[in-house]
């Protein structure tokens, strides 16, 4: 799932029903912008015009490794396994593991 948690109105509702379709033992690969891209993205977006105004309009959240593990702790078959920031810590990346039940 690569950039796509930060566009759901809903993400919580999407990560139970990703754990509900996952196998045991599968893993979830996430990629969501970090607190910190939110005014590199909008300075990109909205006063160069090089990166698309709709899409980063419709960001609803931004997160850091904290959010995501608030929010993955909430689906009790899924843990964050990994996390990592990437591009100047701009964005993070996750493996989430779907414990066996």
């Amino acid at each position: 799932m690569l950039a796509v948690l930060e566009h759901l109105n809903y993400p919580l509702e999407m990560l139970k029903q990703i754990a509900r379709v996952l196998k045991p033992n599968g893993i979830l690969l996430l990629t969501v912008p970090s607190h910190l891209a939110k005014p590199v993205l909008e300075f990109l977006a909205f006063k160069l015009k090089i990166v698309s105004e709709a899409e980063i309009r419709d960001h609803k959240a931004y997160y850091n490794k904290k959010d995501l593990q608030n929010l993955i702790a909430q689906v009790p078959s899924l843990h964050l396994k990994t996390h990592k920031y990437f591009q100047c810590g701009m964005n993070n990346f996750a493996i989430i593991h779907k414990i066996e039940s």
